[in-house]
């Protein structure tokens, strides 16, 4: 969960209220709908406020308040452990709801936890990266070390897909915490099925050159709802790791996903 805290401003706009002197020496203003009572002298600096009610006004202004610590919570997006036919056969499934229950998706890689992270093919080497190639639309990084290599989960997450299809031949999806899914093709062995969990390291399945390949790999995306994203914006396949960068993911009107870092 990513959290901001916000403290130490203070705002000398001047505001309009309504104010009512006590004998105890405390003071109402009126800001908005909402009656505050604050309890600092009227060459106060900072004040504390508290909703209150009251009778009596007088129009003044005061000119300083001090705002008080701040947290926002980011919502995470909701991960289920069990899926339905669609989820479990269809490698680009996107859910409808995914931006109705937020409407965009926040990543803080530098705010992830050491070992939350783990590279799918540790010393492998790029044989293909995403973009275009040969006139198609390659959609994610080709990763080869050897031959029969044992390929890792990226993050921890769960399994929504094991299974065979079309040009990715025998490949598993791991829908992750985060937000993210990541894609593992190609494989000539499964080592998971759907519904297990899985850390960040778990071995997910074995390199091979099933569906369309000519050479024993893994064929590595990664999705948000459905939609493949250039894995280089997260990762940096040189060195391996995730890049420090907090990511905004949100929805195009013409169905693709817009990724800025902020």
């Amino acid at each position: 969960m990513v959290k901001t805290v916000i403290s130490n401003l203070i705002f000398t706009k001047k505001i309009q209220y309504e104010i009512a002197q006590q004998s105890t020496g405390c003071c109402y203003f009126e800001f908005g709908r909402i009656l505050f009572l604050f309890t600092s002298s009227h060459n106060s600096h900072s004040v504390n406020l508290y909703p209150c009610s009251c009778i009596y006004y007088s129009p003044i202004e005061y000119a300083f308040y001090k705002a008080e610590p701040v947290e926002f919570f980011e919502p995470k997006p909701e991960v289920r452990d069990s899926f339905n036919r669609i989820e479990k056969t269809m490698v680009g499934y996107a859910d409808d709801q995914f931006f109705v229950r937020q409407p965009e998706l926040v990543l803080d890689l530098a705010d992830l936890e050491e070992g939350a992270f783990v590279f799918p093919l540790p010393g492998g080497r790029v044989l293909s990266p995403y973009g275009r190639r040969n006139g198609r639309n390659h959609t994610g990084m080709d990763l080869k070390i050897n031959r029969r290599d044992t390929v890792l989960a990226a993050f921890d997450g769960i399994v929504r897909m094991t299974g065979g299809s079309r040009g990715y031949g025998n490949v598993v999806v791991v829908r992750h915490y985060n937000g993210l899914e990541t894609v593992y093709a190609h494989n000539s062995k499964h080592l998971v099925r759907s519904g297990d969990h899985v850390k960040a390291g778990t071995p997910v399945s074995i390199t091979g050159e099933t569906g369309r390949a000519t050479t024993d790999h893994v064929h590595f995306e990664i999705r948000v709802n459905g939609k493949t994203i250039d894995p280089a914006l997260v990762i940096d396949f040189n060195t391996q790791t995730l890049l420090h960068k907090r990511l905004v993911f949100t929805p195009t009107p013409k169905g693709k996903i817009q990724v800025e870092a902020v």
